[in-house]
């Protein structure tokens, strides 16, 4: 095995012998870097090098040709190996053999991905899951009040409206400027409605409604002073834009790596700030459930789950690492100010996500005149497009989210396939 790939496998800290697909893995990113490094040859005119690049990458996918999807903030396409991972684990189950998810290889990689401390980690199926343990494991009476706002998923909102009715809390949901004028704007939302029953500000990092970039660490540092807990709806983040979970500093923070960075669809993750990991209470009952010694860990005993899907979460942070993190998230930017600029001159189209800056990740959302947004939707589905509509809170938006599989020629197609059903 050459070299390179022995370097590569021990970074993910997997054996050459265990599965095939790090080997695999190893092969596509070595394919990367000789063809992101290459001078310019007969095909430059037609195909520049880094375009080329991204057609390696399409390459990876299963996605038909004539098949455009703008949709990864609901769910993303695995990539091959990704599959591979996941099918392998499972196959190595059925012949009972040891399936070869090393679970401490895993904290540590995605400890390394998201900063976060290793023993932090939790791996629910998903962010509803996530921000369900939290809810239900805090200790929270009758009287104290949760801040959240008028722009969370339900998989955010609905684990508190149980905890409220349960327990008689105050949730309070809070409308947000669409769109904010700067991350200030965001931060006197929350300190204009603190109150002295306040105890819970859950907040999404990015908002599904329309890609708003929340300013979680402001929130933090408005809320720890006055002993506040701040809980982060993570979901879209991982994949899409750099993630510091030591700078934000969340009490907790929940997430979806099934979207933007193209884990298996189930996978998810709860990260819990330290003094947390023995103050929580468990959701699901199984061995060692009161072993504080476990910290976090003990959080992840809920009897037999399926493992396959881990194994496919650490073959996407092998591929997002594969293609390089900071590559990813400039092409993400790239095709989203292209969809971005091309709506906003779309007549009939308004688009009510932020158009630039430090507020801005992935996804673009309009409001369309003459026709409602499901109509819209239903029209595009059947040229193949897929897209979300945000019919939450009476919203009636649009959303696209391009990711790494798609082209700027795909983003021109679809804003074209828009004007048309406008006209």
């Amino acid at each position: 095995m050459p070299s390179d790939r022995r370097d590569f496998l021990a970074r993910l800290g997997l054996g050459a012998a265990a599965l095939a697909w790090p080997a695999r893995l190893a092969a596509l990113a070595a394919r990367l870097e000789g063809r992101a490094g290459r001078e310019a040859g007969p095909r430059a005119s037609a195909c520049p090098p880094e375009e080329d690049l991204w057609d390696v990458v399409r390459q990876e996918f299963l996605i038909p040709p004539d098949r455009l999807y703008l949709n990864v903030g609901t769910l993303g396409p695995q990539p091959r190996v990704v599959l591979d991972a996941a099918v392998e684990h499972m196959n190595r189950v059925a012949m009972t053999y040891p399936p070869g998810v090393d679970w401490t290889v895993l904290e540590t990689r995605l400890g390394a991905l998201l900063h976060g401390d290793p023993a932090g980690f939790v791996f629910p199926r998903n962010t509803t899951e996530g921000m369900s343990f939290v809810a239900n494991g805090l200790e929270l009476h009758a009287g104290d009040e949760v801040l959240t706002t008028t722009h969370e998923h339900i998989g955010g909102l609905c684990p508190w409206q149980l905890a409220a009715k349960r327990h008689g809390l105050v949730l309070r949901q809070l409308p947000l400027p669409v769109p904010p004028l700067d991350e200030e704007q965001l931060v006197d939302v929350f300190r204009r409605a603190l109150t002295r029953r306040t105890r819970v500000i859950s907040v999404s990092h990015v908002t599904f409604t329309t890609g708003v970039v929340m300013p979680v660490r402001a929130i933090v540092d408005l809320a720890r002073p006055r002993g506040i807990i701040v809980v982060v709806d993570g979901a879209h983040p991982p994949g899409l834009v750099p993630v510091d979970l030591r700078a934000l500093d969340a009490d907790f923070y929940a997430s979806s790596p099934h979207k933007w960075l193209l884990a298996p669809q189930g996978t998810g993750l709860l990260y819990l700030r330290g003094e947390w990991r023995t103050r929580l209470w468990p959701s699901v009952a199984s061995g060692d459930w009161d072993s504080l010694k476990l910290g976090a860990q003990r959080l992840n005993h809920l009897g037999t789950i399926d493992e396959s899907r881990l194994a496919g979460l650490l073959a996407a942070i092998g591929f997002h690492e594969a293609i390089g993190a900071g590559r990813v998230y400039a092409r993400i930017a790239e095709l989203r100010a292209r969809l971005d600029d091309a709506l906003r001159a779309t007549p009939g189209v308004r688009v009510v996500s932020p158009r630039s800056g430090p507020l801005v990740a992935g996804m673009v959302a309009f409001a369309v005149e003459r026709l409602r947004a499901l109509e819209l939707q239903q029209r595009l589905e059947k040229k193949n497009v897929r897209t979300r509509v945000i019919g939450e809170y009476d919203y009636g938006w649009m959303r696209l989210s391009p990711h790494i599989y798609n082209s700027p020629a795909e983003v021109d197609r679809a804003v074209a396939l828009i004007r048309g059903e406008l006209a």
